[in-house]
């Protein structure tokens, strides 16, 4: 068996291979901090045009706007998926800012062999996102989805009010007849959407209580245990992790086998 080759005592990493990894974070940080806007984008568009139809034409059914509601709740899912992997991205660059740049810039210097070395070469060797997507999916609806979602619904109410349809299932003309959609009552359809928006209030309601600060602006110590968190979920559905050994060896670690692989 040949043993590995000692190797000098560590030194901090080069300053200009640091530079280089931070600005391609921040490269990949900025192309998805511009992709989580989109579907936010998607979403504003498609209610302005689908409310500017149902309002333009009496004819235009209220439906389009149900529609809609439901349509709406893709871009969330998509919006709240792409949040988690800008975190991700932000949290190592948080973390190369207080534990790399902040100590070079206030004492010119920077430690050899310090834990945030170790928690960054772990993570960028199997990376775990650092917040849940239930999470995300709060705080996007907390921050824009709500605002859309009250839009449309005022929107549909309007509509109601300005164009009521006639239905032959309707023995009188009342508000509630309005909202039938097909067979479906009138009274069903203000059941569900009442249903629907008083969750969305709940769990929008539920995020005030326990927002914090984005990621780019958070603290040394709370950076810190964001990486070292045990709620992190792995962003492989593999179960796997690596383990970073002495000598540059990883070992890569399964359900059913155990290898190890060199550097």
């Amino acid at each position: 068996m040949i043993k590995p080759a000692m190797r000098p005592p560590s030194a901090p990493p080069p300053v200009a291979a640091t530079i280089h990894i931070y600005r391609g974070l921040m490269d990949r940080a900025s192309t998805w901090r511009q992709r989580i806007d989109n579907p936010t984008n998607w979403a504003i568009v498609t209610s302005g045009t689908a409310v500017s139809f149902t309002l333009s034409d009496e004819t235009h059914p209220h439906a389009v706007l149900l529609l809609v509601m439901l349509f709406v709740i893709m871009f969330l899912v998509v919006e709240a998926r792409r949040t988690r992997y800008y975190d991700l991205w932000s949290s190592w660059l948080r973390l190369l800012e207080t534990e790399y740049l902040a100590p070079i810039l206030q004492d010119n210097s920077v430690t050899a062999n310090d834990t945030w070395q170790e928690l960054l070469v772990r993570d960028l060797a199997f990376p775990h996102f650092k917040a849940s997507f239930r999470k995300m999916l709060q705080r996007r609806l907390r921050d824009h989805y709500m605002a859309i979602y009250m839009f449309l619904l005022l929107s549909w109410l309007l509509k109601l009010l300005l164009h009521p349809a006639t239905s032959s299932s309707c023995t009188t003309e009342s508000f509630v007849c309005h909202a039938s959609v097909g067979p479906v009552p009138g009274g069903v359809i203000l059941a569900v959407v009442s249903v629907c928006y008083a969750v969305l209030a709940i769990v929008t309601l539920l995020t005030y209580s326990s927002s914090e600060t984005t990621i780019e602006v958070l603290s040394r110590e709370r950076t810190l245990q964001k990486i070292v968190s045990p709620a992190q979920q792995p962003v492989s559905r593999q179960h796997w992790h690596i383990d970073i050994l002495p000598f540059g060896v990883a070992r890569r670690r399964g359900d059913d086998d155990v290898g190890v692989v060199e550097d």
